[in-house]
C-alpha cells in the first residue's frame, strides 16, 4: 500500500515535470516568434550592432548608375539604403544579373538579401512582405498583328533563360497550364527585346516598369496588355538568414509605406516623353553625339559630373547643335549667356569644347551652392532647375514649399509648387518675383527622360560587348 502511494506520487510529479518542460519550450518558441515582432525599433537596431555592413544583392547596371539615376531599379537600391540607415549599418551593393542569378548569389552567401525579387517564385527562399506589385506584359512590334483570339496564351512567348520574365511565366503557369513560352539560352533579355523590335521574334514579355526601358530603346515596340494576375515583389533571404534580420525587414516595410510610395513616385512614375520625342532623340543622338562624346566625358570627369547627365542637359538645351540660338540670347551646345561664359573664363560660346566645359563647370558651381542637407538624387534635380530658372527663383520655390508645410529639400514637393511662381498671388510675395516655374518643371522632367534613355543605351551597348566577348571565348 505504501509503495503504491509512492509510485502514484512519483508518477504525478513526473507528468507535471514534463508538462512544465513542454510549457517552457512553447513559451520560448512563442517569444522567439512574437517577442521579436513586438520589439521597438531601437531594440531591433541593438540586435545588429555586431554587423559592420549588410550586403545587398541588386541587379547590375552601368557604372553611371552609381552616381545619379532615375532608372526604376533605383527604387530597390534607395529603399535598401533607407533600411540599413535605419539600422545604422553600412551597405554594400553586390551586382549580378537579374533573375535566377540573384537567387544563386544569395544561396552562395554572396549577400545577406536580394532586392526586387518575385515572391513565392524560388525554392529555399524567404521573401518579405510585398513592396511593389507588377504585371507581366505581352509585347510585340507595332506592325506585328495583335493576337486575334481571346486566349493569347496560345501564342508562344520568347524570354531569356533565368530571367525575371522567365520566372514570372513559370509562376503564372502554375495557375494556367495552357500558358506556353520558350526560354532562350543564346540570347539575353535585352537581345530578345531588340529581336522583337526588328521583328525577328514575334512576342516576348516584360515585367512591370521594365516596359519603360523597352519603349525608350525601341519606340515601335508596343504592349498587348497584361498576362495573368499581378505579381508581388519584395526582398528575398536564404533559409539560413537570420530570422531577426527578416523580422526587422518586415517591420521596416510595414512602418514605411509612405516612404515606399514616395520612392515609387520618384523612381518609377515620373512622366515619359512621347514616341515622337524619343524617335527624334535617338536620331539626333546617333547623328551628332559621336563627334562630341569625348568632350562630354572629359568635361564631366573634370567637374565630378555624370557624363550621361551632361549629355542629357545639352540635348535639352540645343539638341547638340553648337550653333543653336534662343530668343533670349543664349547660344551654343550648352546655351549659356555671354556674361556666364566670361565669368567661367571662356570667350566663345560657339566653340563646342568651350561651351561643353563651361556648361559642366556652371552645373558643378550651382550644385555646390545648394544647401548641404539636400541629398542625391534630389540635389541633381535642383541643380538642373537652377540651370534653367536661376538659384533665386528656385529658392523662392523652396521657401514657398516650406511655408505650405512641405519639405523644401525634396524635389517632388518643390517641383509640385514651381508653377505657383507664375501666379500673382504667390510671385508678388516672393523675393525674386515672377518665375517660369512650369517651364523649369518640364525642363527637369525632359532631362530625366533623356538621361534614362542614355543610361539604357549605354547598358545595351555593354550587353552587346559582353555577348561578343563571350562568343569570342
Amino acid at each position: 500500500m505504501f509503495l503504491q502511494r509512492v509510485r502514484h506520487i512519483f508518477h504525478a510529479i513526473t507528468i507535471r515535470f514534463w508538462w512544465v518542460i513542454i510549457a517552457v519550450f512553447v513559451l520560448t518558441a512563442h517569444f522567439e516568434i512574437t517577442g521579436n515582432r513586438n520589439l521597438t525599433w531601437p531594440q531591433r537596431v541593438k540586435q545588429f550592432e555586431h554587423l559592420e555592413s549588410i550586403r545587398v544583392i541588386v541587379q547590375n547596371a552601368p557604372e553611371s548608375f552609381q552616381n545619379v539615376t532615375i532608372d526604376f531599379r533605383g527604387l530597390d537600391r534607395a529603399l535598401a539604403q533607407k533600411f540599413t540607415e535605419a539600422l545604422n549599418i553600412d551597405i554594400k551593393f553586390i551586382e549580378v544579373k537579374a533573375g535566377q542569378a540573384m537567387i544563386d548569389a544569395l544561396h552562395q552567401g554572396a549577400g545577406d538579401f536580394a532586392v526586387g525579387t518575385l515572391s513565392n517564385a524560388y525554392n529555399n527562399v524567404s521573401t518579405t512582405k510585398p513592396i511593389v506589385t507588377y504585371q507581366l506584359q505581352l509585347i510585340r512590334h507595332t506592325d506585328t498583328p495583335s493576337p486575334k483570339t481571346k486566349n493569347r496564351n496560345t501564342f508562344e512567348i520568347v524570354v531569356a533563360e533565368g530571367s525575371r520574365e522567365a520566372r514570372a511565366l513559370a509562376l503564372l503557369g502554375r495557375q494556367n497550364p495552357d500558358l506556353t513560352w520558350t526560354e532562350s539560352r543564346g540570347l539575353s533579355q535585352a537581345e530578345i527585346f531588340h529581336a522583337v523590335a526588328t521583328r525577328q521574334i514575334t512576342f516576348s514579355a516584360v515585367l512591370g516598369p521594365e516596359f519603360r526601358r523597352v519603349k525608350g530603346l525601341y519606340p515601335d515596340v508596343v504592349t498587348d496588355g497584361p498576362i495573368g494576375q499581378a505579381l508581388q515583389l519584395g526582398w528575398s533571404f536564404s533559409k539560413n538568414s537570420s530570422k531577426h534580420l527578416i523580422a526587422a525587414a518586415n517591420h521596416f516595410i510595414d512602418d514605411n509605406q509612405v516612404l515606399i510610395r514616395d520612392l515609387i513616385d520618384e523612381y518609377v512614375n515620373h512622366p515619359t516623353a512621347s514616341v515622337g520625342d524619343i524617335k527624334t532623340f535617338k536620331k539626333q543622338i546617333e547623328k551628332r553625339l559621336p563627334k562630341y562624346e569625348a568632350l562630354f566625358h572629359k568635361a564631366a570627369k573634370a567637374n565630378n559630373w555624370d557624363p550621361l547627365m551632361l549629355i542629357a542637359v545639352a540635348y535639352q538645351e540645343s539638341h547638340l547643335n553648337p550653333r543653336a540660338r534662343s530668343p533670349t540670347g543664349v547660344r551654343g551646345i550648352m546655351m549659356l549667356t555671354l556674361n556666364t561664359m566670361k565669368e567661367l573664363g571662356y570667350d566663345s560660346r560657339l566653340d563646342p569644347k568651350q561651351s561643353i566645359e563651361g556648361g559642366a563647370k556652371y552645373l558643378a558651381q550651382l550644385r555646390s551652392r545648394l544647401p548641404i542637407q539636400i541629398s542625391e538624387p534630389d540635389r541633381t534635380w535642383f541643380t538642373l532647375a537652377a540651370y534653367n530658372m536661376g538659384l533665386g527663383h528656385l529658392e523662392d520655390a523652396r521657401s514657398l514649399t516650406k511655408t505650405q508645410g512641405g519639405n523644401p529639400d525634396r524635389w517632388l514637393e518643390v517641383s509640385a509648387r514651381l508653377p505657383l511662381l507664375q501666379k500673382r498671388e504667390f510671385y508678388a510675395k516672393s523675393k525674386y518675383g515672377y518665375g517660369r516655374g512650369k517651364q523649369a518643371q518640364k525642363y527637369v522632367e525632359n532631362i530625366r527622360t533623356y538621361y534614362e534613355l542614355l543610361l539604357w543605351r549605354a547598358e545595351i551597348e555593354s550587353d552587346k560587348a559582353s555577348s561578343f566577348e563571350e562568343a569570342s571565348k
